[in-house]
């Protein structure tokens, strides 16, 4: 017996996936009202019919472009009616929109975070009606991807994110086959080749779902010469260099003549490649960038924006007299323009993101754009500071002028955009911010709530400034205790006029059901005894006992009620039959016995016993890596322990981490 006909409209590989996607949840939800047949039939007048609005004759004159900007569309009864949208992957967001109006939900990466309705009726009116037309409010909303794992990407497009960004020519994958039992620095490497087949495993898995691809970013200015660009390729058996460029020594002086001089030398910043400028004023040089670049994209077509950024350093620009007569982002604009011209001439119309970016944050005071069509400016404030957004009134604030490689960096947001303005002069194509806030700031937030509110405010503030949307960077592993922080980017991003009350009830009540405040409440109290601005507090790398707090070890010792109400509420709570619940049940587990190793190590450290902290920091990544082969989809043991081990001062200054 077959109850649902799904009739595709429109011939795409997306709308293909839509269907199939829209059969799997159908299926799930009736699981006894027999199969769902697909079909591809222009003509057909009943069923579920998907495809592109400009085929059901649908007006989408409300965007400035379809391909560009989603629409999602809905006109259902029962079994039957219209799913669509502005363009493939619109078709698809279309599905997941109308599979959240039958009461499913996409709360974690993977099945387990799922929480779909069941019935076993067999009459399709049970479904609910459904009319829904909508433009979601941000036209970017993108994601970086650094992982092996496909349940992220499956994730991201029900979350309705529509960009997906791969960093790097080798992103690497921090934890790919590594020992569960053994933390992190243990974990053994991948080699390049692993890691680029992974990359295009994902970039696959985007285009499935009809996901803008970005691509690359820094790089270009070492792979152009041959120089390895990987920022973690050592000279190990394990993680074999098609070129081994850290090793310095490999290469000629004349090979090397082509980098930024910088204290009197041409040599790799840190030995690393992709940390080190060329010498921009010469043409050569550039021209073999631009060669490069155009070449790439040429065997590339699967790419929709190639992103070409400068060397990932601040104060590194070459200080040959030649390039001292104009700033780095005039030769940046030079660069650009060369590009534009080269992919002109070969008839190719990749789009180019350039980026604002530590040095290039001052705008050229000489060079522009020509053809702004072309690009797409990303807006990257590494610098600022998370513990706060921006201001609700605008102010004229003094700017620090540039100084060739003595750049003092913005600390706030709000001067970042002081000095984007001056790009206006430049440029006026479209932006993007290119954020951090899944990068090392989740491990400042033990409860997720903190930085949920903190992009929640920042994805309304940056409307003041003409930005159309964000990409992230950072790690996808980032859902510890909950996914909550990234659902509410997704949500902001797609609907800007939702509260983040109503954001954070949608969320907790559909994981955790009716009891959700109480937990909610655990957490708040929770981040008043670890706050978000202590942990993160800059400080912690110039001050050695800046942590030293009589007053933070009083609250501290509060923690262990709050844990023990954590505990409670978890035993109160495992019978629950939705398995969203009991995975998140599970997590929370976990992130009781996390919290409370991480409050002691800073309890330690606020009555000044820095030792006794650093030595429990170390048996923590341990004792707690016993966990990763659950945890690991949710808690990115790399980036946590990267991060924290800079406040237990395992490690301390170190320019390649903190600018």
């Amino acid at each position: 017996k077959t109850m649902f006909y799904v009739n595709k409209i429109t011939p795409s590989e997306v709308v293909d996936f839509a269907a199939e996607e829209l059969k799997k949840y159908l299926r799930m939800m009736r699981p006894d009202a027999g199969d769902v047949k697909i079909s591809f039939d222009k003509e057909a007048k009943d069923g579920f019919r998907l495809g592109l609005m400009s085929d059901f004759g649908l007006d989408t004159s409300d965007v400035e472009d379809t391909g560009l900007d989603d629409i999602i569309y809905i006109d259902t009864k029962a079994n039957t009616g219209i799913i669509a949208g502005s363009n493939p992957r619109s078709v698809l967001f279309a599905v997941y929109e109308y599979l959240k109006k039958q009461g499913c939900g996409f709360y974690y990466p993977g099945f387990d975070g799922e929480s779909i309705p069941i019935s076993y009726t067999t009459d399709a009116r049970e479904l609910c009606d459904v009319k829904y037309r909508f433009v979601p409010t941000t036209r970017y909303r993108g994601q970086g991807i650094l992982t092996h794992d496909l349940d992220y990407i499956d994730f991201l497009a029900k979350q309705g994110i529509n960009t997906a960004m791969i960093e790097f020519f080798d992103p690497g994958c921090k934890e790919y086959l590594c020992d569960p039992s053994k933390p992190y620095v243990d974990a053994p490497d991948l080699n390049v080749n692993l890691s680029k087949q992974i990359k295009r495993r994902c970039e696959t898995e985007a285009a499935k779902r009809g996901m803008h691809f970005h691509d690359i970013g820094h790089g270009w200015l070492s792979e152009a010469f041959g120089f390895d660009s990987s920022l973690d390729r050592d000279d190990k058996p394990n993680r074999p260099c098609y070129n081994p460029g850290h090793n310095e020594s490999l290469y000629t002086d004349e090979q090397k003549s082509v980098l930024a001089l910088k204290d009197g030398k041409r040599k790799f910043i840190l030995t690393r490649p992709v940390y080190t400028q060329i010498c921009m004023s010469n043409a050569t040089s550039r021209k073999t960038v631009v060669n490069y670049i155009a070449d790439y994209s040429k065997t590339h077509s699967n790419v929709d924006y190639l992103h070409v950024w400068l060397a990932d350093l601040p104060n590194n620009h070459c200080e040959c007299d030649a390039c001292r007569k104009m700033t780095p982002s005039d030769w940046y604009m030079i660069l650009m323009n060369e590009l534009d011209e080269e992919l002109t001439r070969r008839n190719d119309d990749m789009k180019i993101a350039f980026i604002v970016y530590t040095d290039t944050i001052w705008a050229p005071l000489k060079e522009k754009i020509k053809n702004h069509k072309r690009f797409v400016l990303l807006f990257a404030p590494i610098t600022r500071s998370y513990a706060n957004t921006l201001p609700s009134e605008l102010y004229d604030v003094k700017l620090n002028p540039f100084e060739l490689n003595k750049c003092k960096f913005p600390g706030s947001l709000y001067e970042d955009f002081m000095y984007l303005k001056e790009w206006e002069k430049a440029y006026s194509g479209d932006s993007i911010a290119f954020e951090y806030h899944f990068w090392r700031n989740p491990c400042f937030d033990m409860s997720g709530i903190q930085m949920a509110k903190r992009i929640y405010e920042d994805a309304r503030g940056y409307e003041k400034f003409n930005v159309k949307g964000f990409i992230q960077c950072g790690y996808p592993d980032m859902y510890f205790p909950t996914a909550f922080a990234y659902y509410t980017y997704a949500k902001t991003l797609y609907d800007k006029s939702l509260t983040f009350d109503e954001i954070a009830e949608e969320y907790f009540s559909g994981v955790f059901g009716k009891d959700w405040k109480k937990l909610y409440e655990i957490f708040n109290e929770m981040d008043k005894l670890l706050p978000f601005e202590y942990l993160s507090s800059p400080e912690a790398l110039k001050r050695p006992n800046v942590y030293v707090d009589k007053a933070r070890a009083a609250e501290l010792e509060k923690m262990g009620s709050v844990l023990e109400a954590e505990r409670l509420y978890i035993d109160s709570h495992k019978s629950t039959e939705r398995r969203v619940e009991t995975l998140a049940l599970m997590i929370l587990e976990k992130h009781i016995e996390f919290v409370s190793l991480l409050t002691e190590m800073f309890l330690l450290k606020a009555k000044g016993e820095n030792e006794k902290a650093k030595e429990l920091f170390e048996n923590m990544k341990i004792t707690f890596g016993r966990h990763k082969a659950f945890l690991g989809k949710y808690f990115s043991y790399y980036m946590y322990y990267m991060t924290l081990q800079y406040c237990a001062k395992i490690k301390h200054e170190d320019s390649t981490y903190y600018f």
